[in-house]
């Protein structure tokens, strides 16, 4: 997370490799967890070897917030699934699926001596994680798609940043990188050097919709449905990214179907969104009567409110985020990644939102409590002389 000191005097480079690990847009949430692909720069064969039927595809972890939604997919197109993990979280989901009971840290005895045809990773963070199932995998099955993030990426100042954007902490020996994005881009190498051209690495941004309980997507929809004034941070002309986890979940299927290798930055939607599009376009779901009052970042960073903590969803373009809304996807999309209406996850994420607070379980985990959004809203008309 971006310090205040950090933020307020525009040095938003984060020393050392927290400055890809746990830093604002570079959190597990980011990714959901639960050419040669060996240069990194792969360009995938949008028509790869055909739309293949009735697949056997191994999911490692499959039941927290991606894996449902991709075995529901899967399930819908005739795949046959094994889902393997520590049997803990949401045992209840898909009895109908074979499912496998290990750890993938120690013990992957349950996989052995079998075969997919695909594997898809959700759930690795680290090489050693990535060095056990690809070394016991890597002869078990045709194709490997790992999960990886956005938080991969040196920072977010190239003119154009795509896959081929410089990867890692620039400013510390490889030796040292620690940190969830550095462990993403180690992880990706020890896939490209088991699998080879059979790798498949995605690269989503925040993924949002029914069943994130990051809330940082959720908070919009449910604080614009509340209705009033609404506090929103930065500038309207902020630019913004995200994908929904059935878009991402159906361009998973997709790509094992088409057995498409490569690398692709999986980011929607698929024309440039500002912060202001965003907020009105949620507002497009609800009859509640709203405002919006856009209140400067500085401002808030010096009251202590800060982008991805208590400012959810999108960072101020400045600095090492400086196109980190604006993430080049065209790969992606060239190899089939469509993009659901912004209203259309915006209503089935409220809906879903709603079953949790019909069943009492949420506490909210970003966005302002109505008391310092008040405030805050206060203090911003006194300084702006309103």
């Amino acid at each position: 997370m971006t310090t205040r000191r950090e933020f307020i005097g525009g040095a938003s480079a984060v020393a050392g490799a927290a400055a890809l690990g746990m830093t604002a847009g570079c959190d597990p949430a980011e990714s959901g967890q639960d050419g040669d692909p060996g240069s990194g720069t792969a360009t995938a064969d949008p028509s790869g070897g055909g739309n293949r039927s009735g697949l056997s595809i191994l999911i490692l972890g499959g039941t927290g917030f991606i894996g449902p939604h991709v075995v529901r997919h899967a399930l819908a197109r005739g795949h046959e699934i094994t889902l393997f993990n520590r049997g803990r979280t949401n045992t209840h989901l898909f009895p109908e699926v074979e499912k496998l009971v290990g750890d993938r840290n120690d013990d992957l005895t349950a996989l052995e001596g079998r075969r997919w045809d695909a594997v898809l990773d959700n759930s690795g963070y680290d090489p050693h994680q990535l060095g056990l199932s690809v070394g016991l995998l890597r002869d078990a099955a045709d194709q490997y798609l790992f999960t990886s993030t956005r938080a991969v990426y040196t920072d977010f100042t190239a003119e154009v940043m795509n896959e081929d954007a410089p990867l890692g902490p620039d400013d510390i020996p490889e030796s040292q990188w620690d940190g969830y994005g550095p462990n993403k881009v180690l992880a990706e190498r020890v896939v490209e050097e088991g699998f080879g051209a059979r790798t498949l690495i995605v690269r989503p941004p925040v993924i949002v919709g029914p069943g994130d309980r990051s809330d940082r997507f959720t908070y919009w929809p449910y604080r614009i449905d509340e209705g009033g004034e609404v506090l929103v941070q930065g500038d309207p002309t902020d630019p913004v990214q995200f994908i929904d986890v059935r878009d991402l979940s159906e361009f998973y299927i997709h790509l094992l179907e088409q057995q498409t290798p490569g690398i692709f930055n999986s980011v929607g939607p698929a024309a440039p969104l500002s912060a202001a599009e965003l907020v009105y376009g949620i507002r497009a779901i609800t009859a509640t009567p709203v405002s919006f009052t856009w209140v400067d970042w500085d401002f808030l960073a010096e009251r202590g409110q800060m982008p991805q903590a208590q400012l959810p969803f999108w960072q101020p373009p400045r600095g090492r985020y400086l196109n980190y809304g604006r993430m080049d996807s065209s790969r992606a999309i060239a190899a089939g990644l469509t993009f659901r209406p912004l209203a259309v996850i915006a209503r089935d994420t409220l809906d879903w939102h709603r079953t949790r607070e019909e069943a009492g379980e949420h506490q909210w985990r970003t966005g302002l409590d109505r008391a310092t959004e008040a405030q805050l809203l206060e203090e911003w008309r006194g300084v702006a002389g309103e």
